[in-house]
């Protein structure tokens, strides 16, 4: 295997490798989760993972991510910006 470092503002990549992050759950929902970690002898990420794994998908797929705004900006008129942008990309 081999592993290449990346600066802190880019992604370091492993194949196989989890991301972490963190998730702001209520006291309930933590509560339930660890329950059904004991219950299922997985740990809390597992059971997280596999609900978010189950989920059926919304719109577009993993292929189609789109990191972009989700509608499109608004013209503001007499903006240089907003003219540059609509002459390169059209309407």
């Amino acid at each position: 295997m081999r592993i290449e470092f990346a600066y802190a503002h880019s992604p370091l990549f492993i194949p196989g490798m989890k991301l972490r992050k963190n998730l702001s759950l209520s006291a309930e929902s933590v509560a339930r989760g660890r329950q059904l970690a004991a219950e299922s002898g997985k740990s809390l990420s597992a059971v997280i993972e596999a609900q978010l794994l189950a989920a059926p998908s919304v719109g577009a797929g993993a292929d189609d991510y789109w990191p972009g705004p989700a509608l499109k900006p608004l013209s503001r008129p007499g903006d240089p910006r907003s003219t540059y942008l609509k002459r390169k990309h059209g309407s």
